[in-house]
């Protein structure tokens, strides 16, 4: 009987947690909508979701990494490495699209890969490991773009970026939607999504249960490198030009998201649909900040004050679980 009712505590604490973050979402839309009259309008709210789509992809894939009680701190300089490499090799070799497109899924996977192995194998700290390949990502950035300003102009970069799909719906949108498909798949319907439950629970006792902790923790940084990398094109295609300063500030942005949406970075709880919530929060709070006018340093001080209060309220909910 107690097991039972513990249970259902658990499950409204959930949902309770998943109501909070729709009643802050449908509480800051009214008040940007006060702000500005024009905001509930279907060309700024699908304009809102097309310039946080490539945001959303980095925290569907910083939602996995956190659930595993880990940190990726090299998404956004690892999103422009990967358009800036791969940018690069696009239009030495004639701009074909297919080179483009294959280069960022293999520095993200790549990427992923040495972060899993750092952490995996080498038994480095996520911070460690992931502090180190952001400044190498950084240097690679510089390094391979020289100073030249180069322009995407192939026929398929254009649609990605500012194309419409049954002529309303932006692509990045379009995208962001089919990944979180595909995050929401691995999560709940496939032994991995298992897995990264478990890890961020107790990984020895993830391994005394069978599962191959190392294996599946790689995975999901590897997971987390294609993420980075479909946002990376996202993002490239969208600005139309090579840039040293593109994945600024996506890092905060995704770990925002993903810990508004309610994945504890102490591990073993996320949602797909928490982080979703998240992203449409963080949107919401940048368009509304935007057209006040306000610093964009001032507007990642809101973020960063947003994450705290964020972390501070999962650490007060598990606090009540255990009482």
């Amino acid at each position: 009987m107690g097991k039972t009712v513990k249970n259902a505590l658990q499950k409204f604490h959930i949902s309770y947690n998943r109501l909070i973050s729709i009643l802050i979402l449908i509480i800051l839309m009214a008040v940007a909508s006060i702000v500005n009259p024009a905001f509930l309008t279907a060309d700024n709210l699908l304009g809102i979701l097309a310039q946080n789509s490539a945001k959303g992809i980095l925290a569907l894939g910083a939602t996995f990494v956190l659930m595993t009680g880990g940190i990726d701190l090299a998404c956004g300089n690892g999103l422009t490495m990967i358009a800036v490499v791969a940018s690069v090799v696009h239009i030495t070799t004639g701009e074909n699209f297919l080179v483009l497109l294959l280069m960022c899924l293999l520095l993200g996977v790549v990427l992923g890969g040495i972060n899993g192995f750092l952490i995996t194998r080498m038994k480095l700290l996520p911070f460690v490991a992931t502090l180190a390949m952001m400044s190498i990502a950084k240097g690679v950035t510089l390094f391979a773009s020289e100073g030249k300003i180069m322009f995407l102009n192939h026929p398929a970069t254009i649609f990605i970026g500012s194309g419409r799909v049954l002529g309303f719906l932006p692509m990045p949108v379009v995208i962001f939607a089919l990944m979180c498909v595909i995050a929401a798949t691995l999560l709940y319907r496939t032994k991995m999504g298992i897995a990264v439950y478990a890890l961020g629970g107790n990984k020895e006792a993830a391994e005394y249960s069978g599962i191959n902790v190392k294996k599946e923790e790689t995975k999901v940084y590897v997971f987390d490198g294609i993420c980075i990398s479909v946002a990376a094109l996202v993002t490239v295609c969208r600005v139309g030009q090579i840039s040293p300063n593109l994945g600024e500030g996506a890092m905060m942005d995704a770990i925002a998201a993903a810990v508004i949406g309610g994945t504890s970075t102490m591990g073993g709880k996320g949602t797909i649909g928490g982080t979703i919530i998240g992203v449409l929060i963080i949107g919401v709070i940048i368009n509304a900040l935007t057209f006040l006018n306000v610093p964009v340093i001032a507007q990642d001080a809101v973020k960063g004050l947003i994450i705290i209060f964020a972390v501070i309220f999962d650490a007060l909910i598990n606090r009540a679980k255990k009482e």
